[in-house]
């Protein structure tokens, strides 16, 4: 995203860069609509340094930058603004088909290409050291989340507890929480303000928090102790959840690297519990 990219530098920049950066971020939703003499007025800043500045960030000069804002706006639209505006309708079913699959493959690999490696030594020994792990998810996220604490907790022996619905259905359970514990929690747009009161929480007993967001504009992304960014962006609804559903399955992947002998031995002991239940389901239909 390009808002991320100039947080990245800013503190880098030179004056009049940072002038334009500056303003950029805070008006952001208003700039993917600006002539570059309006922004130029507005910074501060020639419309050279603009111009160079639109390059720093790797794009080809202004116009080429502002398109690339206006995409992210246009992301940012509720579903029902979405389906509204769009014009995929009205394209052949083999074209609708192609643009949907190359959008959702685009997520796929922006956000597997964005996991740093730091990240995810982060994020497995966090879950390999934690005395219990929490998971939290509000509205379809929690779907996603349920994934990740199952895979998880089959590589695990620890106790896993899933944190979602209002305050009242998870408050008996964080009320346990203590500093060896860990925090998963994922949040895309409109973010929960559930997950705020959570995270504060968890911080309050020094329990680390491990994020899966959409942006560094995400109100929780400084509060954790490592974050993973996904591309979320989907044509039609709110939020694409290819990228997350990945990311559980990457990490659970690691979780099975960095302690081969446990995940192994995990595996099979849920395969024995499994087969002894399915044995006994049998033997007693058979019975009656």
């Amino acid at each position: 995203m390009v808002s991320e990219e100039i947080a990245k530098i800013k503190d880098d920049l030179s004056p009049a860069y940072k002038r334009i950066a500056t303003y950029i971020l805070k008006e952001y939703s208003q700039v993917g609509f600006m002539s570059i003499e309006e922004l130029s007025s507005m910074a501060g800043a020639s419309k050279a340094s603009v111009v160079r500045f639109s390059r720093r960030l790797g794009f080809s000069g202004f116009n080429e930058m502002k398109k690339a804002i206006q995409h992210e706006l246009r992301r940012r639209l509720l579903p029902y603004e979405k389906i509204a505006t769009t014009e995929l309708d009205m394209a052949p079913v083999e074209n609708q088909l192609k643009l949907l699959r190359q959008n959702e493959i685009n997520s796929l690999k922006n956000t597997l290409s964005g996991i740093r490696e730091e990240e995810l030594h982060k994020w497995v020994e966090t879950i390999r050291t934690a005395r219990n792990i929490y998971f939290g998810g509000f509205g379809a996220t929690r779907h996603v989340v349920s994934l990740m604490r199952y895979t998880i907790s089959v590589l695990q022996r620890k106790p896993t507890w899933l944190l979602s619905g209002s305050v009242s259905d998870f408050s008996f359970k964080i009320k346990l929480m203590e500093r060896n514990d860990a925090l998963i929690v994922m949040t895309f747009p409109p973010y929960s303000k559930e997950v705020e009161y959570m995270i504060d929480f968890a911080r309050e007993r020094t329990v680390r928090t491990l994020l899966v967001t959409d942006s560094i504009d995400c109100p929780v992304y400084s509060k954790a102790y490592s974050s993973i960014l996904c591309e979320n962006n989907s044509l039609l609804f709110g939020n694409s959840f290819v990228g997350p559903v990945a990311v559980a399955e990457m990490i659970g992947n690691f979780i099975i690297l960095s302690e081969k002998k446990t995940g192994m031995e995990e595996m099979r002991r849920l395969f024995e519990v499994e087969e002894r239940g399915y044995k006994a389901i049998s033997t007693e239909g058979k019975s009656k």
